[in-house]
């Protein structure tokens, strides 16, 4: 009857452990170059590419910008700074259009030369407050500044000060320097008529979400704008900031936007659209950030217990081109998610897996050495081929090739449906193996040779059987040897029941293996192969095998079983001669 044992639990394989250790060390290393700081500047650099595959945004109609450009200073004919008066004419030009907030990112420092350019400030900002102004942040009473007075009529201040990262880049706005706060929340509080939470400013900062590189958002020349060339619908209900873009000013920085200088009051800008969008751009967050890293570390792991190293790292590539579009899109979507701590545990935990295969490799093949001595085949042929009747022993068969291979290699063993790909040709791949094989492992059922035909045949009897041929092709070869093993309580075959070219099988010594501790008896098998019975025989260059283990009369695990004739009534197995189709 087949084969009704089932697969028993087993310990944790070494390679599992080994590539669960790999996983955790790699995870381990990359938080703390992540955590410790060591990727920040290049992490930093990873945001701004992200913005240059983003691509510019739409403008927001919601703000504006009137620019002190070169064209207004030819215009002029004035060098900087301009008369005060100039922006005294620009207010009143503006409240005509019927702006909803008026920022000037200009810092207006000391008295002007012309008392008058100053008292015509003073006037014209207090008749179209209230009028943000950007100055130095500062909480030592009124400023040296006459329009920028504590308490002057429609003055409200706010300070310019713009943010940047150690490599002089400017990424995140400031909630407030020291007391004042910055002109994109004072302007954002003025347009919302709310006060922005202070929340959305962990460590006083926030990330600015660039809508694209300079000159993206709306721009209107100072000169056109006083001289009424521009129309007032242009400003209707929208925030205007005025301020400097002329190079001469110095007034510009480089953003994560672009690598091409934005001036100041264009930084403003971008940071009041920011908050006025809700603050769309923010980081995963701590906790989340560890996860992704451990994730990324165990993938690797994960793939190596299923797969060897070159497909494993052929889907840690694969992986790996995922995970950036992901991060980008995730980008796309408000998520700052981290780049290099992941990429760092994917990439250790790869390598690293690598070599423990390659290391595991490298201890098999000395245990395969050890066991096999001189019938050690070379690097390419398979050193066990199992030969099975799939609707008998499939169970049994499974759990032998498992052992084999973590003992010696997924490379040291052949089993038709384990080791046949799609679109080989299976003849000549099982020819292949069993002409390189050393040691062929026969499994025998109790209905191995049983009658199962219509006309009463025996599967066994069929030269075009495959579990016949392949015996028949290892039994002529004296550099390899054939090991009966037999399966819950069958026996060795006599010689008059085996057809002629079998009858050579019958003197072998068989090994039992039993449904009831099948994982046991697999473990006794295999010793006596890794404790050199097979090297003992391979030295009497025998053609035969006969391993002498405990009294044969008893059976014991996987000790070696009397030889005894088999019966042939079982009534079950189907006769089949395809390998892709057999039952063998």
């Amino acid at each position: 009857m087949p084969y009704s044992g089932a697969p028993q639990a087993s310990p944790i394989p070494i390679r599992t452990r080994l590539l669960a250790a790999v996983a955790v060390v790699a995870g381990l290393l990359a938080l703390a170059a992540q955590e410790g700081g060591g990727l920040n500047a290049a992490e930093r650099a990873t945001v701004d590419a992200r913005f240059g595959f983003r691509g510019t945004q739409p403008p927001d109609d919601r703000v504006a910008i009137v620019a002190l450009d070169q064209k207004s200073l030819r215009e002029f004919d004035e060098q900087q700074p301009i008369s005060r008066e100039r922006y005294a004419g620009l207010l009143d030009r503006l409240r005509e259009a019927d702006p909803r907030l008026v920022a000037i990112a200009v810092q207006f420092t000391g008295a002007a030369a012309d008392r008058a350019a100053d008292r015509a400030l003073i006037a014209a900002v207090e008749r179209n407050g209230p009028v943000l102004l950007g100055t130095h942040d500062t909480s030592a009473g009124p400023l040296p500044v006459p329009a920028g007075r504590q308490g002057a009529p429609g003055a409200l201040q706010a300070s310019v000060a713009v943010d940047t990262d150690p490599d002089n880049v400017v990424r995140r706005m400031l909630l407030a320097p020291v007391a004042l706060k910055t002109l994109a929340v004072r302007a954002a509080e003025l347009y919302t008529g709310t006060t922005i939470d202070e929340n959305r400013f962990p460590d006083n900062r926030a990330w600015i979400a660039y809508r694209g590189p300079p000159s993206t958002f709306r721009t209107y020349s100072f000169v056109d704008v006083l001289e009424g060339r521009v129309p007032t619908g242009a400003f209707d209900g929208k925030a205007v900031l005025i301020g400097v873009t002329d190079p001469s000013a110095k007034d510009v920085f480089v953003t994560s936007a672009s690598g091409l200088p934005m001036a100041g009051v264009e930084v403003h800008a971008n940071a009041l659209s920011t908050i006025l969008d809700g603050f769309p751009l923010h980081p995963l967050g701590g906790a989340l950030e560890v996860v992704l890293v451990l994730a990324l570390a165990a993938l690797p792991a994960l793939l190596g217990i299923r797969f060897s190293a070159l497909p494993m790292l052929i889907a840690t590539l694969a992986l790996l081109a995922l995970l950036l579009l992901g991060i980008q899109l995730a980008f796309n979507s408000g998520w700052i998610l981290p780049v290099l701590g992941p990429l760092l545990a994917l990439a250790l935990s790869a390598i690293g897996c690598t070599g423990a295969d390659a290391f595991l490799e490298r201890r098999r093949r000395r245990a395969l050495q050890s066991a096999l001595g001189r019938l050690m085949p070379p690097e390419s042929p398979r050193a066990f081929f199992i030969s099975y009747r799939r609707d008998e022993s499939a169970w049994p068969a499974r759990m032998l090739r498992d052992e084999l291979v973590r003992r010696f290699g997924s490379t040291s063993v052949f089993m038709d449906t384990a080791s046949l790909r799609a679109g080989q040709e299976w003849p000549r791949r099982i020819d292949d193996a069993l002409r390189g094989c050393s040691v062929l492992l026969v499994l025998i059922s109790r209905s191995w040779l049983a009658r199962d035909g219509a006309d009463g045949a025996r599967r066994i009897d069929d030269p075009r059987d495959w579990v016949r041929r392949e015996i028949e092709a290892v039994l002529v070869r004296p550099d390899a040897i054939v090991v009966p093993v037999l399966l819950d309580g069958a026996t060795m075959p006599a010689e008059e029941d085996l057809p002629a070219s079998l009858r050579p099988l019958a003197d072998h010594q068989g090994a039992a293996l039993s449904a009831d501790d099948l994982a046991s008896d697999i473990d006794d098998l295999i010793r006596s192969i890794e404790q050199g019975r097979i090297h003992d025989h391979a030295a009497t260059a025998a053609v035969t095998m006969r391993l002498t283990t405990e009294p044969v009369g008893e059976r014991s695990g996987g000790r070696f079983a009397p030889r005894r004739a088999v019966s042939a009534s079982s009534d079950s197995g189907r006769r089949g001669q395809s390998k892709t189709g057999r039952s063998a």
